[in-house]
């Protein structure tokens, strides 16, 4: 009984490489071509693939955080509220310094909330006191 070797890692490997390149140049017709049109082909479809990768790195995240936006514009209907989960950072900062009474925010941080929060509660005793009158007077 004659006993067959395995063929190494190495030669396998090989093989299948050469099975991929086969199945490649068949799917796409490639085998019909000259090695010089082999390689124009090639070349062009390895600099599209290269430009569509890094385009899709670059441009992509800011797409897609402008599309969140306008969803959420058109869902909520504010466009000067940021989306849930969009200031994570702002709202963990906030709960610890709640409660551990420490501000975790920079002088110029805290003034510039305070003066918003202010601004906010101004509006909205301008608006109660609007709606009172405007009730006051059906």
């Amino acid at each position: 009984m004659s006993q067959t070797t395995s063929p190494s890692i190495i030669s396998s490997f090989l093989r299948w490489l050469r099975l991929k390149n086969y199945q490649y140049e068949v799917t796409v017709a490639l085998y019909m071509l000259t090695p010089t049109e082999k390689f124009i082909f090639n070349t062009l479809l390895l600099l599209i693939t290269s430009m569509l990768l890094t385009a899709a790195y670059v441009y992509l995240p800011n797409h897609v955080a402008t599309i969140s936006k306008r969803i959420w514009y058109y869902w909520a209907g504010d466009s000067f509220t940021d989306p849930p989960f969009a200031n994570v950072t702002a709202a963990v900062t906030a709960a610890v310094a709640s409660t551990t009474g420490k501000s975790v925010l920079s002088a110029t941080q805290q003034k510039g909330y305070d003066g918003l929060m202010e601004t906010v509660k101004n509006v909205a005793e301008a608006a109660t006191a609007a709606a009172g009158r405007a009730v006051g007077e059906l």
